[in-house]
Formats: C-alpha cells, structure tokens, sequence
C-alpha cells in the first residue's frame, strides 16, 4: 500500500535539532500529520468520527487501505481498537488501523501481533538543516503523471508479489487522485530511451513541504539516485520557507538513514495495524 510527514523556525535561520523542545515536537508531529490527515479526508468517500478517532470508507476503492482505514488518535485498549475496526469496516477482506499516538501505538503492538496483525512502524521526520548542494542535478527530470504512474506500478508490484492487477488499478487511481489533490510535482531520473527510472515527488501547501514516494527500479540502484532526488525535493521544498519541510520513513528499514543524512531529523511515531482476513478464512 502506498504508504513512502511544526514549530515556526527560531529566529536567524533554519530550525536545527537542539532548537526542539518537546512542546516543538509535539506541534511539528501535528504539522506533518495534518496534510496526511487531509488526504484521506479529501479523498475518501465518506468520513466520520467514531470512538477515540475518526473512520475512512471509500467503497469506489476497496483495496485501497489508506482510504479505507480506522484512524485512531487518542487512547484505546487493543480489544476497543479490534471491536472498532469490526463495526466500521464490516464487509472488507481487511482491516486497517493507524494510530497517532505512540504510546497507544506500543500499547497495542504485542497484543495484536499475537493476534495475527501485520505491524508497520512508520516515523516522521523533518528537515533540521539545509540539504547539501549537489553538482548532479543536471540530470533530474521532471516526471509527467504517465511516467510516475509507471514507477508506481513497478513499487507495488515489487512490495505485493502476487497483487491483482484488479487491486494494481484502484492503486493506481488513488495515486493519480492524490497527486492531482496536491497538485504536486514529480521529480526523476530517465535511461537513454527516456524510460524513467527513479522517482520523488513534493507537495506543498501554506505551511508545509511534503516530500514522498522515493523509489527506484531495482536494476537502477546503487547510483545515488534515491539520494539525489529526496535532496532536490527536500531543497526545493524548503525554498518556499515552510515552517516544516518532513518525510515519513519506514522506522524499520534503510531509508531513514537515507534521509537522516540529507537533514531530516526524527520527530514522532506512528503504528500501522494490518490484518488480512482472507488469508484466514
């Protein structure tokens, strides 16, 4: 599932990790969380508040988890977050919960892991200090939607062995609706017969820069690509001086350090919770 996230900066220049109380923290969180927030809002079929948190129904998209999600914010035990996603995402062959708050989050973890959820630890970061000029920008390309849609494709396939080209459509279509909502641009890089190889995209808004989808074709790896192109969008975004410039990482996996080197600093947590019912039915 696709899924590849703010204090106002202290006076005298970018924000740096020391500038960061807790209470900066906290509001940075809630600065990246918003746009993600309003993604969802924007683009699923129906929204409504339910217990501590809010439900997605998008029934034009079903396998589209991200629009079709139990977002809880608040406080819950692990038996009221299960019962929830039982009520509200009746008729699914899933069931989907992300939890903003952290402390829930490592609350329900173990118990549901043992109950045979899928756990993703996703980790939000922001822009402590300006990205590193690169002399090989001159390859960077900019992406029509065509060619993005390409790439995106290539990921899921490669992330979901085996994923219908049913499910591969609604993705699709999710990406395409979410790139136009945001208007965003994609940045790449292309072989010498203009196939594209690598892709990030930025979103920006009054407040903030979003920088997402970092992916490259596996024959293409291993040439820096990946670094380039997050440092190009990261830069590009913060010369619209936001009050937060992030990205949202696997906070299992090797990106982060990617990321962690072109400037971006941890900030929050969240817990993505997955169950496929099918695979036990």
């Amino acid at each position: 599932m696709i899924v590849a996230r703010g204090a106002p900066r202290p006076a005298g220049g970018p924000m740096t990790k020391t500038a960061w109380t807790r209470d900066d923290e906290a509001r940075l969180a809630d600065r990246m969380l918003e746009p993600v927030r309003h993604t969802v809002r924007s683009l699923a079929d129906e929204v409504r508040p339910v217990g501590p948190g809010w439900i997605a129904r998008t029934r034009s998209l079903p396998m589209v988890w991200t629009l079709n999600q139990l977002r809880i914010t608040g406080p819950i035990t692990p038996a009221g977050a299960v019962s929830l996603a039982d009520e509200h995402q009746a008729g699914l062959p899933y069931r989907h919960i992300v939890v903003e708050d952290d402390p829930t989050g490592r609350e329900l973890e173990a118990s549901l892991r043992a109950g045979g959820w899928s756990v993703d630890r996703e980790v939000l970061m922001a822009l402590a200090e300006p990205p590193d000029a690169n002399d090989a920008t001159g390859i960077i390309a900019v992406l029509s939607e065509e060619q993005s849609l390409i790439l995106m494709r290539r990921w899921l396939t490669e992330d979901h062995p085996g994923i219908s080209s049913a499910s591969l459509d609604q993705l699709e279509e999710y990406a395409r609706r979410e790139g136009r909502l945001w208007k965003e641009r994609c940045f790449g890089v292309l072989d010498a017969d203009g196939s594209p190889l690598a892709l990030t995209k930025l979103r920006t808004d009054e407040t903030t820069a979003w920088v997402e989808d970092v992916y490259t074709v596996p024959e293409a790896r291993r040439r820096g690509y990946a670094r380039l192109l997050a440092t190009h969008a990261a830069a590009l975004g913060a010369s619209t001086n936001p009050e937060v410039t992030f990205i949202i990482a696997d906070d299992d996996d090797w990106p982060k350090d990617l990321y962690a080197r072109i400037g971006f600093r941890p900030v929050a947590r969240t817990r993505t919770f997955h169950r496929d019912l099918t695979a036990t039915s």
